[in-house]
């Protein structure tokens, strides 16, 4: 079935003040190879040194939960680095996350709280959720960092982020819509928790009208997604002309430009 998430969405329109360093050839590259095959999985890309910082202080966040005698411990933030294989890292990666850790242990801000999903981000796909918008059908596909139950019985989704850059309001949009339908009869917030700088955004909602935007965006991406992808499988000669590369100094720092020809960094 078709399918769609905020990933895909981001893939196909940057996000607001990124449009110079915006490339289809990315999703291009990062989905062609489903395109040749019937296998759900995508093929893996190298991270970025902002993915792994992200990555790893997610997981570190997961395994301070899963063992919580680790955020008294005097050498707990040594022993889940152990876990996570941390001292194998470079060295600007390693230090970053030593140090979300170390504040992290300090001030353990989901200690306490009614706790429904923590994920350590490295999970396989989730479930996808069926939707239906003008009798068209796909699946939507929404990876929870974090969601709490508030003391108000509200539902809050924490979507944990690292580094300066400003989120993407896309991805609370779609986790909304999705949670829409995980929790019917409860009201759902969504906000993000900068694990670096330890701040939380303002909450976030979306009223019904929103809710059935956001839908039919999906829709949207969903359906010309896959016409994409049939149209290359039928012709892989046309790839140039579905995902138009859009070289510069970006180029840097793509997590697949190791397999673009356009890449001016090789």
């Amino acid at each position: 079935m078709d399918f769609a998430s905020y990933h895909l969405w981001s893939q196909f329109e940057p996000a607001l003040g990124w449009e110079d360093t915006h490339c289809q050839m990315q999703r291009g590259l990062r989905w062609t190879q489903t395109a040749r095959t019937d296998a759900p999985q995508i093929a893996p890309v190298t991270a970025t040194i902002w993915q792994k910082v992200g990555n790893l202080a997610q997981q570190g966040v997961y395994e301070f939960h899963q063992d919580p005698l680790l955020l008294k411990h005097p050498r707990g933030c040594e022993r889940v680095a152990d876990r996570l294989y941390l001292y194998y890292e470079i060295a600007t990666v390693r230090d970053r996350v030593m140090q979300i850790l170390r504040q992290y242990q300090a001030e353990p801000w989901l200690l306490d709280r009614d706790i429904l999903v923590l994920n350590r981000g490295d999970e396989p796909i989730p479930p996808p959720i069926e939707l239906q918008v003008e009798g068209y059908h796909f699946q939507l596909f929404a990876a929870f960092d974090c969601i709490i139950r508030s003391r108000d019985e509200r539902i809050h989704i924490i979507d944990f982020k690292t580094g300066l850059a400003d989120p993407d309001l896309r991805q609370a949009d779609v986790y909304l819509l999705a949670c829409s339908y995980l929790y019917p009869d409860l009201d759902v917030v969504a906000s993000f928790y900068n694990l670096e700088t330890m701040t939380s955004s303002a909450l976030i909602t979306a009223t019904s009208d929103r809710l059935a935007q956001i839908a039919h965006k999906l829709a949207q991406i969903a359906k010309l997604h896959q016409q994409q992808l049939q149209e290359y499988h039928l012709s892989t000669d046309c790839f140039d002309r579905l995902f138009p590369p859009h070289p510069g100094p970006h180029c840097r720092y793509c997590a697949v430009n190791y397999r673009c020809t356009y890449n001016q960094f090789q």
